[in-house]
């Protein structure tokens, strides 16, 4: 188990970044929900759960095929983001402020359950883990998506990176509440919650590499969360996203390659 930052777990911190997160890392991170949906290959129609949807961008997928899709955050800002987001696409209210530890939804209410990058993050991510079980359908699959990188994706190596050559006294802190980041970690959770596990995808994408200038003015938006950043002063911060724009110097054209696992798990029947 690691330490979980506090930002964490604070829904105003998710808040106050919801409209910047959608407009910075959510397409991102979106293409990896096209690549889950895909995977997926869920019957249209089908009851489809997104816990800590976040903006939204796997509940949009779902809706745009044809799916009869919610989703839920603990964040408002995020929800209100996700709402805005999906009311072009679907009437109705498809966005909801809720505890991913603690849906308040009756059993076997859904064919799918997903939580892209989010569960990880829980403070008690098994909690996670159990409701996304309990509100399945009997043959319904679970759907979980994890970075491979404990440290996270795109931008966010390249801020791990620079908190390890400045501060190589201090340990580098990882968004992640418990390290869920290979196939038999995945597995053992889905089989601790009663789930089958079925397949963990490995599927990489390149984010295409920022401006220099992005990484020092939105350093606090990629590493914000962490109790490292909370410790620094404004001249540190400004040298700790400063030696993250200058890894941004080396990188290729190609970008950031970044891996997520896509973990699959269905409830017996």
């Amino acid at each position: 188990m690691t330490a979980q930052p506090q930002a964490i777990n604070d829904p105003a911190h998710w808040d106050s970044l919801a409209q910047r997160y959608a407009d910075e890392a959510d397409r991102m991170t979106g293409l990896y929900c096209e690549a889950a949906w895909q995977l997926a290959a869920l019957p249209p129609g089908a009851r489809v759960l997104d816990v800590a949807t976040g903006a939204g961008a796997l509940l949009s997928i779902a809706l745009q095929d044809g799916a009869d899709a919610i989703g839920i955050d603990f964040s408002p800002g995020m929800v209100r983001v996700a709402q805005e987001r999906t009311a072009a696409i679907r009437t109705g209210e498809r966005a909801l402020v809720m505890d991913g530890q603690a849906l308040d939804f009756v059993e076997a209410s859904f064919d799918a359950a997903f939580s892209m990058f989010g569960v990880f993050m829980f403070p008690d991510p098994i909690a996670g883990f159990a409701e996304i079980a309990r509100v399945l359908r009997p043959g319904g699959l679970a759907v979980v998506a994890v970075w491979e990188n404990a440290g996270g994706a795109g931008p966010a190596i390249l801020f791990q990176e620079a908190a390890r050559r400045l501060f190589p006294d201090r340990p580098v802190p990882t968004p992640m509440a418990r390290l869920f980041n290979s196939t038999s970690l995945l597995d053992q959770a889905f089989r601790q919650v009663g789930l089958e596990p079925q397949a963990v995808h490995s599927v990489e994408r390149a984010w295409p590499a920022p401006p220099v200038e992005w990484f020092r003015d939105n350093a606090k938006l990629a590493f914000g969360w962490s109790p490292l950043w909370r410790d620094l002063d404004e001249d540190r911060r400004a040298a700790f996203a400063d030696e993250a724009a200058a890894l941004a110097l080396n990188l290729t054209p190609e970008g950031i390659r970044s891996t997520a696992l896509i973990g699959m798990a269905r409830k017996s029947r």
